[in-house]
């Protein structure tokens, strides 16, 4: 029955609504003379008046907010004493050397040992440059003190940095 009468019981609901819209907010005689209304809540209109501060109650102004700020003078900082630093060491001319010939020392790589006509040899590689090598040979400033199986002794004569160039891979 609902479903057949839909849009009478909504027009009716509507119409409903309107109505006591209409009776509730419609002013009264006694509104019209002046007399206030009170609300269900039970605020009246006077509540909601604004009150603010007189303006002879306020303090004058200290400056005025269209002129641009002086920059105020700053104490310059108070710089700590610089902190020394300690002094550079000159290396001596030996020391060169031999940092140099440490770093010449890293830059080699033993591939492979062999065994020829009962002598060791070493094939050697220094910076791409290779070298096959036996026992008193040079590889740059290095002389070969000792090719055993797992590598070659290397030493410098003039700094004595050297030591065992292991074969690559083990």
């Amino acid at each position: 029955m609902i479903g057949k009468y839909k849009n009478r019981w909504l027009g009716l609901g509507i119409a409903l609504l309107v109505a006591l819209n209409i009776v509730r907010w419609w002013p009264s005689a006694n509104e019209s003379e002046g007399g206030s209304r009170s609300v269900a809540l039970g605020f009246n209109v006077e509540e909601f008046d604004v009150r603010g501060i007189q303006a002879d109650s306020l303090p004058p102004f200290s400056r005025d907010i269209f002129q641009q700020k002086r920059p105020v003078s700053a104490k310059p900082a108070h710089r700590p004493a610089p902190v020394e630093s300690p002094p550079v060491q000159i290396k001596s001319p030996e020391e060169l050397a031999i940092e140099s010939a440490q770093a010449e020392f890293a830059q080699i790589r033993c591939v492979g040992v062999s065994v020829r006509n009962n002598q060791f040899q070493a094939y050697v590689i220094k910076a791409g440059e290779s070298y096959l090598i036996s026992n008193g040979g040079k590889v740059g400033r290095f002389i070969v003190e000792k090719i055993v199986p797992d590598g070659v002794y290397l030493r410098d004569s003039d700094t004595d940095v050297g030591g065992l160039v292991s074969v690559s891979g083990k």
